[in-house]
């Protein structure tokens, strides 16, 4: 039934906004959120052809939801937009953040409404892969974020006042806590991200001149403020200058609908928390099927990607641990035709103990563990594949 509502909902879109319309819509539930991920990409490709011979006339619209992922995936998804349709427009019904937002900044129009939001775009960068100590002990590691130490870079250059081997003595002074490798790999990352949203507004049919692109970019790609903040509608017009969002009254509801019934197949508000599961049981390992991440669909054709979640407890042994299990083995059923002294029934028991004694030594050490406390659980995800709807 949903999938039928769905459907009726795209049609109502494309009929109101003479377009067709492509759903790209990344799950937001705790602990089990999709991402924007460059397998969509093709994904996205097969369910557009399916749509052809196009009607020139015809837009596109790409309903877009998502929190988190790669920022390469915008730049291809829109440019291969831009190769099949003359306009591309986002609808943006609710989050679209990070990478979503600079999707969005490659469109025609951005759709928004009362509930619509977008984000500042961050810096990807490993919380501690380019953290260390000066005694190079791994435990004096800490977390770190990017906008930590580029928010230490802006307060050096504020302190206009010092000196210059001050400021010098202040950055060498950082690097004792952070690696130098870190500084170089966030400018690097953060060039490229502000370079791809520059290409992503000048894809536009009717770009905005340089100036105002650069100014919206260095607005929307900024360092200081919290990466959690969101762009509601009224401000990514006035504030970030994004000329091009507009409101469909209308429609509003269509789209809340329509979100919403993705939203169920995700089960968004049933946050996801295996390892309370899995510690009410005495099992050391469990399996969580077919959870749905993605869906990309169109009136032609519906896809999701789905995955399973394995989650292990893992136990804390004791380093001198010693393991004498006793072992009474079953009686042996010997088959009538075998006779005592014969050289076959030799062959028989040794058969038999290969087989089953193992098994049982497995089973002893298996209870054996159990008893030993639990420190961490560890998380697998396994066959992950896109599916036909």
């Amino acid at each position: 039934m949903s999938k039928e509502r769905r459907s009726e909902l795209i049609r109502t879109i494309e009929e109101a906004r003479n377009s067709y319309v492509l759903t790209y819509v990344l799950s937001d539930r705790l602990n089990a959120a999709g991402r924007m991920t460059p397998d969509a990409v093709r994904e996205i490709y097969d369910a557009l052809s399916n749509l052809k011979p196009f009607d020139k006339k015809r837009t596109l619209d790409l309903f877009i939801h998502g929190t988190e992922g790669d920022d390469h995936v915008p730049w291809q998804i829109v440019s291969m937009a831009r190769e099949m349709f003359r306009e591309v427009s986002v609808i943006a019904p609710y989050k679209a953040y990070g990478p979503a937002t600079m999707l969005a900044l490659g469109a025609d129009t951005i759709v928004m409404g009362e509930k619509s939001e977008l984000s500042l775009i961050d810096v990807p960068v490993s919380n501690r892969a380019f953290c260390h100590s000066r005694d190079g002990k791994s435990d004096n590691e800490f977390p770190l974020d990017a906008n930590d130490i580029l928010g230490l870079i802006s307060l050096v250059e504020r302190l206009g006042k010092m000196r210059e081997k001050q400021r010098i003595d202040t950055f060498l002074r950082a690097i004792d806590k952070v690696s130098p490798l870190l500084l170089g790999h966030l400018n690097r990352t953060l060039e490229q991200t502000k370079m791809t949203c520059m290409k992503l507004l000048g894809s536009r049919r009717r770009p905005f001149r340089k100036g105002l692109n650069r100014r919206i970019v260095e607005k929307i790609c900024s360092t200081i403020s919290s990466r959690q903040h969101c762009i509601s509608m009224t401000e990514a017009v006035k504030e970030i200058g994004l000329k091009q969002v507009k409101r469909s009254e209308e429609l509003e509801s269509v789209f809340w609908e329509l979100l919403t019934l993705y939203e169920k197949e995700f089960k968004t508000y049933e946050p996801f928390y295996p390892e309370e599961v899995l510690e009410q049981t005495d099992e050391d390992e469990n399996v969580f099927r077919d959870h749905r991440l993605v869906y990309v669909e169109t009136t032609a054709k519906s896809r999701a990607f789905l995955r399973d979640v394995k989650v292990s407890k893992i136990r804390q042994y004791p380093p001198d641990i010693q393991f004498n299990p006793q072992i009474v083995l079953p009686a042996l059923e010997i088959e009538p035709e075998l006779r005592l002294g014969e050289p076959s029934i030799l062959n028989f028991i040794q058969q038999w103990l290969q087989n089953n004694v193992p098994c049982i030594v497995n089973e002893c050490f298996q209870k054996f563990s159990k008893g030993f406390p639990v420190t961490a659980y560890e998380r697998l995800y396994l066959n992950q594949r896109w599916i036909d709807e």
